[in-house]
């Protein structure tokens, strides 16, 4: 009980200097993951015709800025309703890996430089500038830079709560056998791909208090989130 108590007065005391949003918006024919349709976003009620405005979506849950859960790539591993609600929240840095190439591997040497700063425990944030093209382009749809096995072991090594990326996927696009998924999820890390991370990455090193909270959606793989990064001024 003291524990907590401690804990809850030193979040209390959390000074906010400023708040990130780290999430994609979604809308009709948003650009997606290239092999599933996009989603579709229609008006079912809206002013002056009805008495509100009301929207009705139809949408694969890895749209966007979403979540994978362990489930995704595991029948028994934990879906989302049975992730601790913990974890979406903790302290963290945003990795710049943005000198990659299309398609390039991004390697445990890589992040072993451009995470040297990470603490163990820490929510990791890929930064490889795929956030900025998104739309209908090869760049952003297929050729993002992403985590190759011995990136994904380290990852799982280094105690790592969360990964998340802004390329469309933490595996290159067209993979046969979701390797770098099953290594991280099987750790049963979650993560996140899909972020924005364009306005906290050129402030470098700094540590952040990250947000990932992902719908409650029952029994599933992954869904989408709202992601944000808050500055406590530190």
């Amino acid at each position: 009980m003291i524990q907590l108590n401690e804990r809850m007065e030193k979040e209390c005391k959390m000074k906010i200097k400023k708040v990130y949003d780290l999430t994609q918006p979604l809308f009709h024919n948003c650009p997606g993951w290239p092999d599933f349709p996009p989603p579709t976003v229609e008006r079912m009620l809206f002013i002056p015709h009805d008495i509100c405005n009301v929207e009705k979506i139809s949408i694969n849950t890895h749209t966007g800025t979403h979540i994978d859960a362990p489930y995704h790539f595991f029948h028994d591993g934990a879906p989302l309703d049975k992730v601790p609600v913990e974890t979406w929240v903790g302290e963290g840095i945003v990795a710049d890996v943005s000198h990659k190439g299309d398609k390039s591997p991004v390697t445990a040497m890589d992040l072993e430089k451009a995470a040297s700063h990470m603490k163990k425990g820490d929510i990791l944030m890929l930064y490889t500038g795929r956030g900025r093209l998104r739309g209908f382009n090869e760049a952003y749809l297929k050729n993002w830079p992403s985590v190759d096995e011995s990136g994904a072991q380290w990852i799982v090594d280094h105690g790592t709560k969360i990964i998340g990326t802004d390329g469309l996927g933490i595996e290159m696009y067209g993979f046969e056998t979701p390797v770098v998924h099953r290594i991280i999820l099987g750790a049963g890390i979650p993560i996140v791909e899909e972020a924005y991370l364009e306005e906290i990455a050129p402030l470098g090193k700094k540590r952040w208090v990250f947000v990932c909270l992902p719908l409650l959606l029952k029994d599933a793989g992954g869904c989408l989130a709202r992601v944000i990064a808050i500055d406590e001024g530190q």
